[in-house]
């Protein structure tokens, strides 16, 4: 999963709120000072969906988090700063025994460096409508009600997440750079030979249908006016399409691009996003035949009193499918996700969050450019307790 500007792939929510920090440090002789801090979350789901494909009991149990965090760090006598920080898997999934993994070289006068496992620079500077909402993912997407809850879209999780981490190169191996903040600005450069290469999967071909190659550049602008605060940003990322080894299939390269931004007066916070896909995920003959990966857009707004929040969003996305592979009047996919959340800050290191999401989905999509004549409305409520140490 994922922190900074939003947390990784499956801390979506964790920038929504401020985390403690760590619970310690201990001293490494003359190497590296060494903290640990980590995360656990425990959630109740209730839903009712039309189409629920075996899930029809209507509620559940789940720790959709459990990490452990160690960062280890020191400066040296020119002033630069060095470190590593590896999240560790309480529950297993992402990267096996690790999610994120990486080192980093930083000065205040030229910037940072990371080296390894992590989120590129588009999905950490990204700032949309997810920065007003109080609850858990919400228009962010992730661990929130959209896979805790809903337990995703299938394939149309391109139209209904918002984290650009789960659509190009997530946590897997690349060098990102982050300039220093100059009167607000900030730019970032992220390089990702493979995407499917990370510290667990050394073998990954290059034939394999992956993408390879990709560049992804951010920049923002956060800055206060008065009692106004601003944030503003734009994020794009291309990358060679890998066709798979012996399949006739051409696959299209990546191409996406996106702008979001937010304002805030007294305890009110507004946001909103959108996003382009492009080509993303296609092959050539669905493209020739119409398809493509569509865009999503969002806005939300919130409030926040003290330990207090509440908050209201709305979020769209919708494609184009192929001509020749749609089923009769599926031509076009959308995904509609319209909540509310509300968040409590307990006691130090444990957070409540609330969220109630309603789910619209128009002919669902069975495959890649394919489109089918099923649709799905659900309502679900998910209460997710939060504890950081």
């Amino acid at each position: 999963m994922k922190k900074t500007l939003l947390a990784s792939t499956a801390l979506v929510g964790a920038a929504l709120m401020a985390a403690p920090a760590s619970a310690g440090t201990v001293g490494s002789k003359d190497a590296l000072n060494v903290s640990l801090g980590g995360t656990l979350w425990f959630a109740v789901v209730m839903k009712d969906e039309d189409v629920s494909a075996g899930q029809g009991r209507g509620y559940r149990f789940t720790v959709n988090e459990s990490e452990v965090h160690v960062k280890a760090s020191n400066t040296a006598d020119n002033g630069i700063k060095y470190g590593v920080a590896i999240e560790l898997n309480g529950g297993g999934n992402d990267g096996t025994a690790a999610d994120e993994a990486h080192a980093f070289i930083s000065s205040k006068s030229w910037g940072r460096i990371e080296l390894g496992d992590n989120d590129d620079v588009t999905n950490r500077m990204q700032l949309g409508a997810w920065n007003a909402h109080k609850g858990l993912g919400g228009p962010f997407g992730g661990l929130g009600m959209l896979v805790t809850g809903w337990g995703g879209v299938g394939s149309d999780t391109l139209q209904a997440r918002a984290d650009w981490q789960v659509l190009t190169t997530s946590d897997t191996t690349k060098v990102s750079y982050f300039s220093p903040r100059f009167s607000g600005f900030q730019v970032g450069a992220s390089l990702t030979p493979d995407t499917g290469v990370n510290s667990a999967s050394l073998g990954d071909t290059d034939n394999d249908g992956d993408e390879e190659n990709v560049i992804g550049l951010a920049a923002n602008y956060v800055g206060k006016f008065d009692d106004v605060s601003i944030g503003l940003s734009a994020q794009m990322e291309n990358g060679t399409g890998e066709s798979a080894s012996g399949s006739a299939a051409v696959q299209e390269d990546l191409s996406v691009w996106g702008v979001g931004g937010n304002i805030g007066f007294g305890g009110f916070k507004i946001g909103a996003h959108y996003r382009d896909l492009g080509d993303t995920f296609l092959t050539t003959a669905l493209t020739a035949a119409g398809a493509d990966s569509g865009s999503l857009w969002a806005v939300a707004v919130g409030y926040q009193a003290g330990p207090w929040g509440v908050s209201a969003w709305y979020h769209e996305g919708t494609k184009d499918n192929s001509t020749t592979a749609s089923a009769a009047g599926a031509l076009e996919t959308t995904v509609e996700r319209l909540g509310f959340g509300a968040g409590y800050t307990v006691a130090p290191g444990w957070l409540l969050r609330a969220d109630l999401e309603f789910l619209n989905h128009e002919n669902a999509t069975t495959a890649a450019g394919t489109g089918a004549t099923t649709d799905n409305d659900g309502t679900a409520f998910l209460l997710t307790n939060m504890f950081f140490f």
